[in-house]
């Protein structure tokens, strides 16, 4: 059981590492670890497993901080992230269209040119390019002009971490292009052949030719592993029914190819004399079929499921042919814990974690549920075990799907009991089929593609209907730590193994806890908070009064449309924070960078009443089909100030201005908060018009802590409302780098010369300003936490 003590340590070193501070140049922790690793073999004997452990789990917290550590080099292209624009030049090494439109093309650079100069560079650049029809291949070399920048987080709590990601993909620079047309494409030098990455392109155009408009992603998704032009419809529909890991090229799809490739050269292998007297064919014949699986695994994409698989039979060729037998679970340790020292941020890929996870639900719970099954007949035995298979695999998948994709779907259980035969079996051997036939037979090659979509679209037709059944309506559910902490528990309850009675009293303790958490309402903090969420330019503030009563205070937004902030940001940062309920959900005013988030959340969210100064249908097309879709009632709030909560010392106002406008930022709600001595007054986009109504109405009470009205535009006059409020703390919402350069200079002279402190979200990340009565305690996002 070693390996598993050395995995969890590592792992538990790479989890816990981003919430640790990162010393990026300070050879501490790797001098640590060779310290404690030096005692572990001195006095191995005297220490036990605990040294080697520690070791492991500082090695974890090393690796993570050098893996996530942007490169230094000066010829390396994160050198050159800022403000100031180059002509750059490269090779595209991988390309993918966007949903919604355009690409995104991952340029390994080669030259930058500046002015007459040149110099050369390296490393990969992200280019996302907003329309436009793709003009390259992978390998094109391409010139372009663009301004790289250093990829940043939005500072949000149970947001993805983007730039993490990217550095598992070795990239530290993005760049931004308005149309392909922008692009200058060189002409293939000679010598340029057929790569994979060429091959899966080629047999993409020949899937979308063979097959309908329909089927086609669906094929390229089973065939060639690229999801990119699958409909976001398409991709819903796939996980409602729990059937979106078959359309991911995994270790079921490496698996069916390795089982085909071995019955065939088994054919042959037995009609050779010499092959036989040479080797047994199940010693020999696994090592020869490695190849042509590396180049299925190539072709595919390299995915991370895949790869794992790969790795796997490869181990097992391995023991084969060295007819050494090992324990599957024991295999699979040793296999994660290799992944997980060549790549560390590969621990925070959703497919690593799902491909191993699942696998371990399988190979711990499906013997131990289902044993004797040699003696059942054939069909009853395939289809029970095929469902504990589904369970397993459901069990330690759960948590983390919940954590990634915020989702709980019922239906899976009983889709995959039809779905994975007709899938694998079926869809899967007729697409591979044409795509093998596609360079000897084009007229049968697209006759067994078509076959394959067919099948497909004849099975998410059957999932439909499965959906549609009582009980097995997927679930949207933005998980809280607790309630994340209580699905795992639930799942290692299963996990642990049984036998003895204080084996027995550690799985009924996993479940009894998890039970608590479940039921237990989650605790919070009986302090009024104000916490301004960093969703960009644009505003998004959670008010939270008598620790369980939230109001969201407008939802952020961009006019791109094809990023949603309701669901990708909003929504996940407040189930991070505990959020079950909304009382209120507040639009200020109906501008995009206000509430355009507000779509996802009141589609996701139980919310109470939606306050507004505008009449519904005045709203924006999409808020207005949410609202009609969640059948949440609409209050539109009388002129001037109104009293709409109290309780004890406690009170929430709100200010409507003059609605007959025609600059709606002045049309803008405010709200005061009051607790004891404390008030926050937030502001809108008030300009200046909006700014002389406000101060001609008195304010309820006096404030300490302002928020900058227009994320600190210098049209609001902020003398005159800082010389009226006199605020301890100001904060403004804004976005890093924003082309509007807010906070404007005249605002933060201001605010310098009455000796107001500013925080911003921009710098700071998301800000959480907690009342005691007569304070404000100030903290904001780092590290995961508020602190």
């Amino acid at each position: 059981m070693a390996i598993w003590h050395f995995l969890s340590a590592y792992a538990a070193g790479l989890a816990s590492a981003p919430y640790l501070p990162a010393p990026w140049d300070s050879p501490l922790v790797p001098g640590l670890c060779a310290f404690v690793a030096g005692i572990s073999v001195l006095f191995i004997r005297r220490l036990g497993i605990v040294l080697p452990i520690l070791f492991f789990y500082l090695l974890g917290i090393a690796f993570y901080q050098n893996a996530l550590s942007p490169p230094t080099a000066p010829d390396h292209i994160r050198a050159f992230t800022g403000t100031q624009t180059w002509v750059i030049e490269g090779r595209v090494r991988a390309l993918a269209q966007r949903q919604g439109g355009g690409f995104n093309l991952e340029i390994a650079t080669e030259r930058i040119v500046d002015g007459e100069e040149s110099r050369a560079v390296s490393g990969i650049l992200l280019v996302s390019i907003d329309q436009g029809e793709s003009p390259v291949r992978s390998g094109s070399r391409v010139r372009f002009i663009a301004r790289p920048r250093a990829p940043r987080p939005f500072g949000l709590p149970g947001e993805f971490d983007y730039p993490r990601h990217l550095a598992y993909r070795d990239i530290f620079a993005t760049a931004h292009l308005t149309d392909t047309r922008e692009l200058v494409v060189f002409a293939d030098p000679p010598g340029v052949g057929l790569t994979p990455s060429r091959l899966r392109e080629g047999l993409g155009k020949a899937i979308d030719r063979a097959v309908s408009d329909e089927a086609a992603p669906l094929v390229r998704a089973l065939v060639i592993g690229d999801k990119s032009l699958l409909r976001q419809e398409d991709r819903e529909r796939l996980a409602r029914g729990g059937v979106s890991h078959l359309f991911a090229i995994s270790g079921l799809h490496l698996g069916l190819v390795a089982a085909l490739l071995y019955a065939g050269a088994n054919l042959l292998y037995r009609r050779s004399e010499r092959l036989l007297l040479l080797a047994p064919a199940r010693r020999l014949l696994p090592l020869l079929l490695l190849a042509p699986l590396f180049g299925y695994l190539l072709l595919t994409g390299d995915g991370i499921a895949t790869r794992r698989a790969f790795v796997m039979l490869t181990a097992v060729a391995l023991l084969m042919s060295a007819n050494r037998q090992t324990p599957p679970v024991k295999l699979l340790a040793s296999c994660a814990l290799i992944f997980l020292l060549a790549e560390p941020l590969i621990l925070f890929q959703p497919a690593f974690q799902l491909s191993f996870a699942g696998l371990f639900g399988i190979l711990v719970l499906v013997p131990r549920w289902h044993p004797g099954t040699r003696r059942w007949p054939k069909g009853l035995s395939y289809a029970v075990g095929l469902a504990l298979t589904t369970v397993a695999a459901t069990v330690t998948t759960t948590p983390l799907v919940l954590a990634n994709f915020h989702l709980l779907a019922p239906a899976g259980l009983v889709t995959n009991l039809f779905a994975v035969p007709l899938i694998g079996l079926v869809a899967v051997p007729l697409g591979l089929g044409g795509a093998l036939l596609l360079p000897l037979w084009e007229a049968g090659a697209n006759l067994l593609l078509t076959g394959c979509g067919q099948v497909t679209l004849g099975v998410l037709e059957l999932v439909d209907r499965t959906v549609d059944l009582p009980l097995l309506r997927a679930l949207t559910c933005y998980a809280s730590p607790g309630l994340l902490a209580a699905s795992a528990l639930l799942a290692l309850s299963l996990l642990l193994p049984g036998g003895s009675r204080r084996r027995w009293l550690g799985r009924a303790g996993c479940a009894l806890f998890a039970g608590l958490l479940l039921i237990a309402p989650e605790r919070s903090s009986s302090a009024l908070t104000v916490t301004s969420l960093s969703v960009g330019q644009g505003d998004a503030t959670l008010l939270t009064l008598d620790g369980g009563r939230h109001f969201l205070i407008d939802g952020g937004g961009f006019h791109d449309t094809r990023f949603d902030v309701g669901r990708r940001l909003l929504a996940p940062a407040l189930g991070r924070l505990g959020v079950r309920r909304l009382e209120a959900v507040i639009l200020t005013h109906d501008h995009p960078d206000h509430s355009q988030g507000l779509t996802g959340v009141l589609e996701t969210f139980p919310v109470d009443e939606f306050w507004t100064a505008q009449p519904a249908e005045k709203l924006n097309d999409a808020l207005r089909a949410s609202l009609a879709k969640s059948g949440v009632p609409v209050v539109i709030q009388p002129p001037g100030w109104s009293l709409r909560r109290e309780r004890d010392e406690r009170s929430l106002w709100i200010f409507t201005p003059e609605q007959n406008t025609d600059n709606l930022n002045d049309a803008s709600l405010v709200l005061l908060v009051r607790d004891g001595d404390n008030g926050a007054l937030l502001t809108g986009d008030l300009e200046e018009a909006g700014i002389e109504q406000l101060l001609a109405h008195p304010l309820p009470y006096q404030v300490n802590l302002l928020k900058l009205p227009h994320h600190g535009s210098g049209k609001c006059h902020p003398e005159w409302l800082l010389d009226e409020v006199r605020p301890k703390l100001a904060f403004a919402s804004l976005g890093f780098g924003n082309r509007f350069r807010f906070p404007h200079v005249r605002v933060t002279d201001a605010l310098e010369a009455r000796g107001i402190p500013l925080w911003r979200t921009d710098r700071d990340g998301s800000l959480r300003f907690v009342s005691d009565s007569r304070t404000w305690q100030a903290t904001h996002w780092n590290q995961r936490l508020f602190r």
